[in-house]
């Protein structure tokens, strides 16, 4: 088991799957960072020729970065994605 601080759901398993199931596209799914709340962003930082960093929020908060590498500066060819903060 993976060691956590998360507080754990108070919703038993069949009110996590109605939860989850998205009427309008008959999908089973959660939402994204982005439409899971509001004030959630993301920003861009160009820090390299062949990377950047994101950085997401909730609000004001910073939640974490996000550092893209990409083989060349085209950024046609993602190298690696690290969380770095």
């Amino acid at each position: 088991m993976s060691e956590t601080s998360k507080r754990l759901s108070e919703k038993d398993y069949q009110q996590a799957l109605q939860g989850s199931y998205n009427d309008v596209d008959k999908t089973l799914s959660v939402n994204g960072f982005i439409v899971g709340k509001v004030g959630h962003r993301i920003e861009r930082n160009d820090y390299l020729t062949v990377g950047d960093d994101f950085s997401f929020y909730d609000g004001a908060t910073l939640l974490y970065t996000i550092r893209v590498i990409y083989t060349t500066s085209s950024k046609a060819v993602l190298a690696s994605v690290e969380r770095i903060a």
